[in-house]
Formats: structure tokens, C-alpha cells, sequence
């Protein structure tokens, strides 16, 4: 007994010890020597406030980039790209005798294409080069063809997903060439369905060009000598395309787009879908979204009205363009941004 009670004293001991070491260690030996302060963060609000951008009044083809964080325009044989968010102006420099014929954003960077007219002794002749605003880089990629005087760069499309792109030259009498440009500067020029070609848009992820043919006001696509047709409808337009690659063709009647038929060219055109226009607009106030939203702009009341919710965006002064997120317009000669609603 008298030894069971010593190894119980014992065993009591130890464990008051072991207690001791673990509430000095716990509260002393590893506790925290700073003080602890907790502090609720507020969100803040990181966008920066645009700059005042100015645009002149004799500026040409003033447009901004995708994002809207770059304009771009022509003045007296100068090309600025302006940023927007810092007012910081570039001037895209050229050789002598050098003009820009036509410039247009990529979709969805901040990198332009260049259709430069050169003037030599031998005539007249384009090439095409593009500027990286990032890297204030301007290259040359390929010359495209000798041309008249008179003739003119008119449109560039280009998918940096299938690495191609379109160049349309306006010659004389109304006439229009298409060139066709990969990443390895192979060119050809292609063959349409259309003598007076007019809008021209590329699908995202398919080397597939539409094009209208004014004169019989029909919409094709290259690689097929068939026109796209839409059921009971005689006259069409190209309206645009987005980023799933489905094509929104608009019905004319006395030259205004009534109704925007879309969908996809593997598609019969009987199942493809439909918005009816609330009033007749020109072609040229309405705009499709990278997401497949159709916009319609109202010069008039400065409103631009998203079909089927009905959605309004108003924006002062006098429209310029619409880009992924919202509306441009000038105002006092100042750039204006304003995001859809």
C-alpha cells in the first residue's frame, strides 16, 4: 500500500509539472511579444478617371480601341493614338512620301493595322504594317498591290485567332478589290460573287469572309457562290458578326433595316433567330456586341437602345462609335465615354 501511495505522489507530480511546462510554454514561451490590431478594409474604387481628350475638328477616322483606353486619328498627314486614360499622346511617325490610306484596332487588343499609300516615281503602291501601342512599335507586313491615285484603303478585317487577314482597296468606278494576307505574308487576291462590294466583316474562328453585293443587295460568304438567303426576304445587308462566329444579316425595305435575322452558317437560315427593329434604321446605327447583343443608335434623341430587353444608354453630344463596353461620342470637341446600361 505505502508503495502505491509513493508512485501515486510520484505520478501526481509529474503531471502538475507537465501542466506547469505547457501553461508557460502556451502563455510565454511562444506567445505573440506584438500587438494585434484589426482593422476593417474598405473597397476602393481603382478606376482611374479618364483624361480631357481633345479631338480636332479636321481630325479623320477618329476611333478608339476595343477597350476604349487608346483613340486614334488622322491629322495633317500625322497619325496620333492618344491614351485616354493618361491624356498621353504617340505620333506613329512614316517615311516621306508616305500617307495613311486607312487604319483600323484589332478586336480585342490594342494593336492597329495600317494601310499605307507610298508615292514614288514609278506610281502609286500599298503596303500594309501594324503598330503596337504598348511597345510603340511600328512593322512593315506586306506590300499589297500598285494602285491609281484615286484608289483607297477602305477596310481591314482581321482575327488574331485564325491569323489572317482582309484588306479592301476602293479602286475607280465604284469597283473593290479584297486581298488575303496569312502569317506567313502569303497573299492572294479573292475571288467574290459582287462587282460593288460593301461591308465586310471576318468570323472570329473560321478563315470566312461576308461581304454584300450593293448592287443587288445580297449578302455572300467566300468560298460559296450562293448568296445567304433568308426566307421571304428579298433584300438583305451585313450587320456584323460576334465572338461565337454567328452572323446577323438585317432586312431592307426602302434602304432601312426593318428586322435582324442571326445565326450560324452551318445552320439552315429557316431556324436561325430573329429581332424585329422597333422603327426603321440605317445600317450603319447598328452595332453587334463581342457577346451577340444588337444595339441601335438614335442620333436624334442620343439614346442607343439594346433589342429585345429594351435597354437604354443615353450619352451627350454627337455619336462617334460604339466599342465592347458602351457608347463614344464628342462633346465640345472633347471625347466622351458612357457604358451601357
Amino acid at each position: 500500500m505505502k508503495v502505491f501511495r509513493r508512485i501515486l505522489v510520484w505520478v501526481s507530480i509529474s503531471l502538475a509539472l507537465q501542466f506547469a511546462g505547457l501553461i508557460y510554454v502556451n502563455n510565454y514561451l511562444l506567445a505573440s511579444q506584438s500587438k494585434i490590431k484589426i482593422q476593417k478594409v474598405e473597397k476602393t474604387d481603382k478606376n482611374v478617371k479618364d483624361a480631357v481628350v481633345s479631338i480636332p475638328a479636321n481630325a479623320k477616322n477618329a476611333q478608339v480601341s476595343f477597350d476604349a483606353k487608346y483613340l486614334a486619328y488622322y491629322d495633317n498627314d500625322s497619325l496620333k493614338v492618344v491614351n485616354t486614360k493618361t491624356g498621353k499622346v504617340n505620333n506613329v511617325d512614316f517615311n516621306d512620301g508616305v500617307k495613311v490610306s486607312y487604319f483600323k484596332w484589332l478586336p480585342d487588343r490594342n494593336r492597329m493595322l495600317i494601310g499605307e499609300k507610298h508615292s514614288t516615281s514609278n506610281g502609286n503602291s500599298f503596303k500594309l504594317s501594324y503598330y503596337d501601342v504598348d511597345k510603340d512599335v511600328k512593322e512593315q507586313i506586306k506590300d499589297l498591290a500598285w494602285a491609281d491615285k484615286n484608289a483607297e484603303v477602305v477596310d481591314i478585317q482581321a482575327s488574331p485567332l485564325t491569323n489572317v487577314i482582309y484588306v479592301k482597296v476602293a479602286l475607280g468606278g465604284k469597283r473593290s478589290s479584297i486581298y488575303w494576307i496569312n502569317i506567313m505574308k502569303e497573299m492572294k487576291k479573292v475571288d467574290t460573287n459582287a462587282y460593288v462590294i460593301g461591308k465586310i466583316n471576318l468570323l472570329p474562328h473560321k478563315d470566312k469572309l461576308l461581304y454584300e453585293d450593293l448592287t443587288h443587295k445580297r449578302v455572300y460568304v467566300t468560298g460559296n457562290s450562293h448568296q445567304i438567303t433568308i426566307p421571304g426576304v428579298s433584300d438583305t445587308c451585313l450587320i456584323g458578326v460576334d465572338d461565337e462566329d454567328k452572323v446577323y444579316i438585317g432586312q431592307l425595305e426602302d434602304n432601312k433595316v426593318t428586322k435582324v435575322y442571326y445565326g450560324d452558317l452551318s445552320e439552315n437560315t429557316s431556324t436561325w433567330k430573329s429581332e424585329n427593329m422597333t422603327e426603321p434604321a440605317n445600317q450603319s446605327d447598328i452595332y453587334i456586341s463581342p457577346n451577340g447583343k444588337i444595339h441601335v443608335n438614335d442620333n436624334l434623341r442620343g439614346v442607343v437602345t439594346e433589342l429585345g430587353s429594351g435597354k437604354e444608354t443615353n450619352y451627350n453630344g454627337n455619336f462617334m462609335q460604339m466599342y465592347t463596353d458602351g457608347v463614344i461620342s464628342t462633346s465640345g470637341g472633347k471625347l466622351q465615354k458612357q457604358l451601357f446600361n
